[in-house]
């Protein structure tokens, strides 16, 4: 019994090394830096769809032994019915590599050499001269308001604690003197602006 079930184990199993891979590959240091369970919580998913595919294999086999299906017809069922059971994670793998990895390689390059230790709490980053792009790419993954497409210059100091809810997050950025600030992103914090010739510079601090 064991020996039958070891082909659709390795199935499985290399299944489950590739999507671990892919995962690997998509979660950049950009992502870590700012997610940092995500490689935890997506290997969960991982292991679950590996359930699910094994399950489906399970019910395949009463039907193979009904049928007498040929040892090489097993397999290709088995393997057909494990890349259909993951094809949502590879779907999603494959998108998150194409935009992290190609399509936004530069962009997330040149934010990741601007990323760099925040003194404060447990754990922190922060980044200077940040454009809009790369502080925006940042949004997508933290919780960090977002900012006028105008601002430029932009720095951030977050530091948090790994066990309690304590943080300190403080934003700054130009914007041009004619430009009004909208602080609908702003909620919880206070806001101070200096004016420097023709740029108006927004601090924001939680």
């Amino acid at each position: 019994m064991i020996r039958k079930s070891i082909k659709y184990l390795i199935i499985v199993l290399i299944n489950l090394i590739i999507l671990t891979g892919l995962l690997a590959y998509w979660t950049d240091f950009v992502e870590l830096t700012f997610n940092s369970w995500v490689r935890p919580i997506e290997f969960l998913k991982i292991i679950g769809f590996t359930l699910l595919s094994l399950i489906g294999i399970r019910i395949a086999t009463v039907l193979f032994r009904k049928r007498k299906t040929s040892i090489k017809k097993r397999i290709q069922i088995s393997a057909l019915i494990t890349v259909l059971v993951s094809s949502f994670l590879y779907f999603d793998y494959s998108k998150k590599i194409y935009k992290n990895r190609i399509q936004k390689r530069e962009l997330r390059k040149e934010l990741a050499l601007k990323i760099e230790p925040a003194n404060g709490l447990a754990f922190g980053t922060k980044a200077d001269n940040l454009t809009f792009e790369q502080y925006q790419e940042i949004t997508r993954i933290k919780w960090f308001p977002k900012l006028q497409k105008d601002a430029d210059s932009i720095s951030y100091y977050y530091t948090y604690d790994g066990f309690l809810p304590d943080y300190s997050f403080n934003v700054s950025y130009n914007l041009p003197k004619n430009i009004e600030i909208d602080s609908t992103e702003f909620k919880y914090g206070k806001i101070e602006i200096d004016t420097i010739g023709n740029k108006k510079r927004i601090s924001y601090s939680e």
